[in-house]
C-alpha cells in the first residue's frame, strides 16, 4: 500500500529573489485551475466511463501541459556523508530506516547499515552460507513487521538483524536456466510481499516464504499485463492495486489476474516509478519527455507537467527518479540533473536545490535518484554519483542575515561588522568594503561604498539619532554622518589643533542615550558629540595616554555609562564627567577576568555583565567584585564579544564558537551552532550586536551575521534512541557465533559473559539522530563499579574498560541531542566470570577442606596434648620406675649383703668370737658404704653417673669395687675389651649404657658363681655394642623366658634401660653354661657426632 502523511502544506521560508516567484505562481495557478485533471467543472463533464476497443477502463489526457517554474532556493543547508566514514560504495539508490533507528543504504556493492558515525557492511561471504547472496543490491524493503528485505541477484534475502544473518528465497523463473531479479519491493494490507522483476510480478508470503502468486504478459490475452518488465508496484489508499511496467501503469485486478486501467505515458522510458500522496494522487515520474506526471484514480484522468527555468524560460528534461511526501505535506522530487524540486502544487511553483560549488552546504550534486524520511524529520536524498546528502525540513531556528550575491561590492569576505534597524524599517549592514541597506518589506538592497579610500575606512558602528540621521563610526574616517538618499557621507574627524574636535579618528562604538545625546567611543577617549554645533567634548581617565579605548557600551537606568575596552570595565558618570572601573587582579578570583572588555550590559533586573575576551563576568555592585562565568560552566568558548538580553531576561552571547543562550533563573547555558542555523560559528569582531524595537536580535562577526527571535526559538522535542553499534576484545570487533561471547548481534544483545582471561573489552554506541550527530551528548554508567554518570561527546563513543574484578554487572548508556532531553538508557548485563580457584563451587570445597583440615589440626593437636599428658604420666612412672631399679641396683643390693654379713656374724659370734668382730667391723663399714651409696645414688638422680665420657674406664672401675667385695679364691677374672674408636655419647644414653653394664657386673658377680667375666665394647659406625660374657651357672630358661623372677627387678630393669637409651638388649642363657647379655644401640643415636654411611663409596683396599 502507497502511504503517505496527512499533513498541511509548507511553503518556503525563504528563497532568493522571492519577488521573482510571485510574478509566475499566478500565471502557473491559472494554468492548474484551467486543467481538466484540477477543475471541478471540467471533471463534472467527463465522468461518463469510457472503454477501449479491448474493454479496459480508458484515461483521460489533459491536453494542457502544466508549465511549473523553477525559482533557485538556498534556505536549506545539506549535510553531506563523509567518505571517510565507511560506506561500501558511493551510488546509493536505496535508502531505509529500520524500526532501531538505523538508516540503511543499498549499494552497487554491499548493504550499508549507518549510525550517524560509520557505517556497517555487509557483502557475500562465501564460506557463511547465511551472508547476503548478492553485492549489488537492487531493491531495499522494511514490511510492516520491521523484516527488512533485499533484492540481489538471484535471490531475494530477509535480514535477521539480531544475528546480523540472511535468509535466501529463491524466485523460479518462467525459463529454466533463467534467474530473477527482484527489483522493486511493496506490501499490501493483507502482509503479501509483491516483487518487480523483469520476468513478471511474484507475490510473497512472508509468513511461510513461499510464492503464492505470478503474474506476467500474455501475448493471447489483451488483459494481462502488457511487459515482463516490472519496474514498480503497489496498493493505493483504496484497496487499487498498480503495476509500472514498461511505459504503462496498469491498474490489476489480482483476484482475477486482469488489468483493469492502463495509463500509457506518452514517450518511453527507461526508468518509470509512481508515488500516492496524502490526497490520493498518484505522481508518476520517468525519464524521457517532460519526466512527470499526475493521476488522479477515481476520476481516471492524467495531466502532465513540465518544468522550466523562470529566468531563462526554458524547458528543463527533469526525469524524475524518486518522489517524497513530507510529514508536513510537502512534496518533494528527485530528478536526474535538474536537482532536488521542493514542488508546491497549490501555488503552481517549484524551489530548486542544486549544486553550487561554491558553497560546501548546497546539493553535492544535481542527479537524485533517491529520496527517504527518518522519524526525526530528515530527509535523506541519494545520488548517481557522490554519497549521500541529507537535509532537515524543520524551519532553521536562526536566519542567515545575508545570502550571496548581495554584496557585489565585498571583497570576498563575510565579515559582519555592525549592524542596526532603523525606524523605517530598513536594516543596515555594514560589511568590509560596504554598507547595505536592506528594505525588508519589499526585499530590496542597496550598496554603499563606505567613506574614504583605501583599507582603512570599514564601518564597524550604526546608530540613529532623533532626528532619524544616520551615523556611521569608522576605522580611519571618523565619525560621519550618512545620507541614503544621495548615498553621500559628512565627515568629523581630528584635529590635533582643535580640542573640540574628535579625539580619534578610529570610532569603534556609538550610542545615542535617553536624552538624545550621542556619544562616541573612540581609541584615545569617550566623546560627547553635538550635532547642531559639530563639536565635541572629549572625557578621558589619563590626558597623558594617547591609547584609551572605549567600546561596546551602554547606558544604566540612572543615565550613566558602562563602557569596554582594554582597561577593564569602567563606569562613567556623565554629570560629573568623573570615571570609576574594575580591573582585573592575578592574585584576586572575586576581580573581573579580563581586561579587554568586548562589550557591557545592563539587564531587565539592574545587573552589570561584561563580555570579556576570557569568560563572561557578572558584577556585584555593592561589593564590587566579580562572578565568572567559563566554559566549565557551560560556554561554548571564553572568547566573547556581544551581548544582548531578551524579554524573558536570558542573555544572548556572541562567541568565536557559535551562539549562546543563558539563563539567569536556573544558572544554565544552551550553545548554538551552525547546525541551527548559523552561518558560521565565529560571531566576534566588532561590536556586531543589535536588538530591534521588536524583540528580533542581529549578530555579525567573521562568519557573517544571523537573525532571530529569541522567544521563537524552541528546542527540538525529538529524543533518539541509543543503541550499542560495537563490541570489542582486545581492540578486535568482535561479531555473532564461533568463540565469540556474543549469540546475538551487540546492537541487540542482552548481554554476555566473560572469562577472567578477557578482563579488556569496549563498547560502541550511538543516538540515532542524524540531523548533527556531532553535537549529540552521551552519558554512560557501569552499575557495579561508577557510582555516577560520565557524560561525554560524540568523539568518545567507545568505553573501555579493563581488569574488571569478576562479578555481574550492568552498562547503561544514555543519549540526547545537542540541547534535547535524555533518552531512556539503552542497557547491557555484563558477567566476568571468576578464575576456577575463586568460582563458589571451589570456595565451597576449599571451605569444607578448611573445616576438615581445622578439624584435623585440632584433633591432631588434642591427641598430642593427650600424648604428651600420658608421657608426662609415663615418664612420672618411668622415673618411679628408674628410682626403684636404681635403689634396686645400688641401695637394696648394698643391704641385702649388709644383711648377709649380719647374719654371718650371728652364726660365728658364738663359736668364733674373734672372727665374728672382724666381721662386725667389716660389716659396719659394708653399712657406712651403703649409706654412702644410697646418697650418691639419690644424687644420681639429678647428675650424671659418669663425669668423664671414658665408658670402659667407668665400668672397669665398678667392676674392681666388687672385686675387691669378693675377693678369696672365688673371685671371678674381670676383663674390659674396647673395640675401635672411642665416640662420645649422650649423658643419657652413656648413663643408661654405664647401669646397664654396672648392672650385668653386680648380677654376674653374686649371682653367676662365674670364674670370668668378660666385657665387650665396640664402637662401631653403624651401631654401638656392649656386650658381657660369663661363664657361670646360667639362668634358668624358664625365668629367662618370663623376663625375670617375680618381685624382683634385675632383668626387667636391664631391659626397660635398653628402651630408654634407644637401644635392644638380648640375653643368651643356658643352665651351667653361663649368660651373654648383649645391647645395641644405632649409631644416630648413640653417639653425639654421627655421619650417615655412604653404601656406594668404593673402598680401598689399603684402608678399611
Amino acid at each position: 500500500m502507497l502511504q503517505a502523511s496527512d499533513c498541511g502544506t509548507c511553503n518556503p521560508r525563504r528563497i532568493r529573489a522571492p519577488h521573482t516567484a510571485s510574478q509566475y505562481a499566478g500565471l502557473a495557478l491559472l494554468t492548474i485551475l484551467w486543467s481538466p485533471a484540477f477543475n471541478p467543472q471540467a471533471k463534472a463533464q467527463n465522468r461518463s466511463t469510457l472503454r477501449s476497443a479491448d474493454g479496459l477502463l480508458e484515461v483521460r489526457v489533459n491536453p494542457q501541459i502544466v508549465r511549473v517554474p523553477l525559482i533557485d532556493g538556498d534556505d536549506i543547508h545539506f549535510t553531506r556523508l563523509s567518505p571517510n566514514a565507511g560506506l561500501s560504495q558511493t551510488r546509493v539508490a536505496q535508502i531505509v530506516q529500520d524500526d532501531r533507528g538505523f538508516v540503511w543504504f543499498g549499494t552497487q556493492y554491499g548493504l550499508n547499515r549507518y549510525d550517524g558515525y560509520k557505517f556497517k557492511v555487509f557483502t557475500p561471504e562465501p564460506s557463511q552460507a547465511n551472508s547476503l547472496s548478492g553485492a549489488y543490491i537492487y531493491a531495499l524493503f522494511k514490511d510492516r513487521s520491521g523484516i527488512i528485505w533485499i533484492g540481489c541477484d538471484q535471490y531475494l534475502d530477509r535480514l535477521d538483524p539480531t544475528t546480523e544473518t540472511f535468509t535466501h528465497y529463491r524466485l523460479e523463473p518462467p525459463e529454466k536456466g533463467a534467474s530473477v531479479t527482484v527489483e522493486h519491493i511493496s506490501q499490501d494490507r493483507a502482509g503479501i510481499l509483491w516483487l518487480a522483476t523483469g520476468n513478471g510480478l511474484y507475490g510473497l508470503d512472508p509468513r511461510n516464504g513461499r510464492v503464492t502468486l505470478h503474474y506476467f504478459h500474455d501475448p493471447l490475452n489483451a488483459s494481462s499485463l502488457s511487459s515482463n518488465q516490472i519496474r514498480s508496484s503497489g496498493e493505493d489508499r483504496s484497496g487499487r492495486f498498480w503495476v509500472a511496467d514498461g511505459s504503462t501503469l496498469e491498474q490489476l485486478d489480482r483476484a482475477a489476474g486482469t488489468v483493469r486501467l492502463r495509463v500509457t505515458l506518452a514517450s518511453s522510458a527507461r526508468d518509470f516509478s509512481f508515488y500516492e500522496d496524502s490526497s490520493g494522487l498518484l505522481w508518476i515520474g520517468y525519464s524521457g519527455g517532460t519526466g512527470f506526471a499526475a493521476l488522479d484514480p477515481k476520476l481516471r484522468e492524467l495531466t502532465y507537467f513540465a518544468f522550466y527555468d523562470e529566468k531563462s524560460k526554458r524547458t528543463l528534461a527533469a526525469s524524475v527518479f524518486a518522489m517524497l511526501q513530507d510529514k508536513n505535506g510537502v512534496l518533494w522530487l528527485g530528478t536526474m540533473g535538474v536537482g532536488l524540486l521542493k514542488f508546491d502544487r497549490e501555488h503552481g511553483t517549484a524551489i530548486r536545490y542544486r549544486h553550487q560549488a561554491e558553497n560546501f552546504e548546497s546539493l553535492a550534486e544535481d542527479r537524485v535518484i533517491a529520496l527517504t524520511q527518518d522519524r526525526e524529520g530528515n530527509i535523506w536524498v541519494g545520488l548517481h554519483a557522490t554519497e549521500p546528502n541529507l537535509f532537515t525540513t524543520r524551519r532553521p531556528l536562526f536566519r542567515p542575515l545575508l545570502s550571496g550575491g548581495q554584496d557585489p561590492s565585498s571583497l570576498g569576505e563575510n565579515f559582519v561588522n555592525a549592524i542596526y534597524e532603523d525606524r523605517r524599517g530598513v536594516l543596515w549592514v555594514a560589511k568590509t568594503g560596504a554598507l547595505l541597506g536592506i528594505d525588508r518589506k519589499t526585499g530590496r538592497h542597496y550598496s554603499y561604498p563606505p567613506p574614504g579610500h583605501g583599507l582603512d575606512n570599514d564601518i564597524v558602528a550604526i546608530t540613529e539619532d532623533r532626528s532619524g540621521t544616520i551615523w556611521v563610526g569608522t576605522i580611519g574616517q571618523g565619525l560621519n554622518r550618512f545620507d541614503p538618499l544621495t548615498g553621500r557621507y559628512t565627515a568629523y574627524r581630528h584635529d590635533p589643533a582643535d580640542l573640540s574636535s574628535l579625539s580619534n579618528d578610529a570610532v569603534d562604538s556609538l550610542l545615542v542615550d535617553h536624552t538624545g545625546t550621542i556619544w562616541a567611543g573612540t581609541w584615545d577617549g569617550l566623546d560627547r558629540f553635538d550635532p547642531a554645533t559639530g563639536r565635541f567634548v572629549v572625557y578621558k581617565r589619563d590626558w597623558q595616554s594617547r591609547a584609551e579605548y572605549y567600546y561596546g557600551f551602554t547606558e544604566d537606568r540612572d543615565g550613566t555609562l558602562w563602557l569596554g575596552g582594554v582597561s577593564g570595565l569602567q563606569h562613567f558618570d556623565p554629570r560629573t564627567g568623573k570615571f570609576s572601573g574594575y580591573q582585573h587582579k592575578l592574585d584576586d578570583p572575586k576581580s573581573i577576568s579580563e581586561n579587554r572588555v568586548s562589550s557591557a550590559y545592563v539587564d531587565s533586573a539592574g545587573e552589570v555583565w561584561a563580555a570579556t575576551e576570557n569568560g563572561l563576568d557578572k558584577l556585584d555592585r555593592r561589593s564590587g567584585t566579580f562572578t565568572r562565568y567559563y566554559v566549565k560552566d557551560g560556554l561554548p568558548s571564553n572568547r566573547l564579544n556581544g551581548i544582548l538580553g531578551d524579554s524573558r531576561g536570558h542573555l544572548w552571547i556572541s562567541t568565536n564558537a557559535g551562539l549562546s543562550e543563558y539563563d539567569p533563573l536556573r544558572k544554565a547555558f544552551k550553545n548554538y551552532s551552525t547546525a541551527d542555523g548559523l552561518p558560521g560559528l565565529d560571531l566576534t569582531g566588532w561590536g556586531g550586536a543589535f536588538k530591534s524595537p521588536a524583540g528580533e536580535m542581529f549578530f555579525g562577526g567573521f562568519s557573517g551575521g544571523v537573525s532571530f527571535y529569541p522567544e521563537k526559538i524552541a528546542d527540538s522535542t525529538y529524543v533518539p534512541p541509543v543503541v550499542f553499534t560495537d563490541f570489542q576484545l582486545a581492540g578486535i570487533s568482535v561479531g555473532v557465533g564461533g568463540n565469540s561471547p556474543l549469540t546475538q548481534s551487540i546492537s541487540y544483545a542482552r548481554g554476555f559473559t566473560l572469562s577472567h582471561t578477557q578482563p579488556m573489552f569496549e563498547l560502541g554506541f550511538a543516538a540515532l539522530a542524524y540531523s548533527n550527530p556531532a553535537m549529540n551528548r552521551y552519558r554512560y554508567q557501569l552499575v557495579g563499579l561508577d557510582t555516577k554518570w560520565h557524560e561525554v561527546g560524540s568523539d568518545q563513543r567507545l568505553v573501555m574498560y579493563n581488569t574488571l574484578p569478576a562479578g555481574s554487572y550492568e552498562f547503561r548508556v544514555q543519549g540526547a541531542t545537542s540541547r534535547g532531553s535524555w533518552s531512556d538508557p539503552a542497557t547491557l548485563q555484563i558477567t566476568i566470570l571468576p578464575p576456577w580457584w575463586r568460582t563458589g563451587w571451589f570456595m565451597c570445597a576449599f571451605g569444607v577442606s578448611l573445616l576438615l583440615l581445622t578439624y584435623a589440626a585440632y584433633s591432631y593437636r588434642m591427641r598430642q596434648i593427650t600424648r604428651q599428658f600420658e608421657l608426662r604420666t609415663e615418664g612420672r612412672v618411668e622415673e618411679r620406675t628408674r628410682i626403684a631399679r636404681d635403689l634396686h641396683d645400688t641401695l637394696l643390693q648394698s643391704f641385702q649383703g649388709v644383711l648377709l654379713k649380719f647374719s654371718t656374724v650371728r652364726y660365728m659370734i658364738r663359736a668364733r668370737p674373734e672372727e665374728a668382730e672382724e666381721e662386725l667391723e667389716r660389716t659396719i663399714e659394708r653399712a657406712r658404704a651403703a649409706i654412702i651409696e644410697g646418697r650418691d645414688a639419690v644424687q644420681g638422680l639429678r647428675s650424671s653417673t659418669i663425669v668423664a665420657n671414658d665408658l670402659a674406664r667407668a665400668i672397669t672401675t665398678f667392676a674392681q669395687g666388687f672385686a675387691a667385695d669378693h675377693s678369696g679364691p672365688d673371685c671371678p677374672e674381670f676383663r674390659v675389651y674396647v673395640e675401635g674408636k672411642s665416640r662420645e655419647l649422650p649423658p643419657l644414653v652413656r648413663d643408661e649404657v654405664y647401669k646397664i653394664g654396672c648392672e650385668a657386673l653386680r648380677n654376674a658377680f653374686q649371682h653367676a658363681k662365674a670364674k670370668r667375666i668378660e666385657v665387650q665394647i665396640r664402637y662401631d659406625s653403624r651401631r654401638f655394642r656392649l656386650q658381657l660374657v660369663d661363664d657361670g651357672k646360667g639362668i634358668d630358661p624358664a625365668v629367662l623366658g618370663a623376663g625375670g623372677r617375680a618381685g624382683h627387678h634385675g632383668l626387667p630393669g636391664l631391659h626397660e634401660r635398653a628402651q630408654v637409651a634407644g637401644g635392644k638388649l638380648s640375653v643368651w642363657s643356658q643352665l651351667n653354661s653361663g649368660t651373654e647379655i648383649e645391647l645395641t644401640i644405632p649409631a644416630a643415636i648413640a653417639y653425639t657426632k654421627w655421619r650417615p654411611v655412604n653404601p656406594f663409596r668404593k673402598r680401598s683396599w689399603i684402608k678399611p
